[in-house]
């Protein structure tokens, strides 16, 4: 199983995504970007199988994508 690594900064923090690689930020909030994506119960599921922290913005929309598609994850 992948973890991402956490850079604390502040109240957001910036973490690598297990999936990709990349840098982004999470704000571990209702604010977070995270918050306005609508997210299929598989995609969760899916992620919550493999990962114990947050994905990034384009792997989440990536797999979003695939799951609306009826694509395998």
């Amino acid at each position: 199983m992948s973890h991402a690594i956490e850079h604390k900064s502040g109240s957001e923090r910036e973490k690598t995504c297990p999936m990709c690689g990349n840098l982004f930020i999470c704000e571990r909030s209702s604010t977070c970007w995270c918050s306005t994506r609508t997210v299929p119960a598989e995609v969760r599921e899916y992620l919550a199988e493999r990962y114990e922290t947050c994905v990034c913005s384009n792997c989440l929309d990536r797999l979003t994508e695939k799951a609306n598609a009826g694509e395998k994850l």
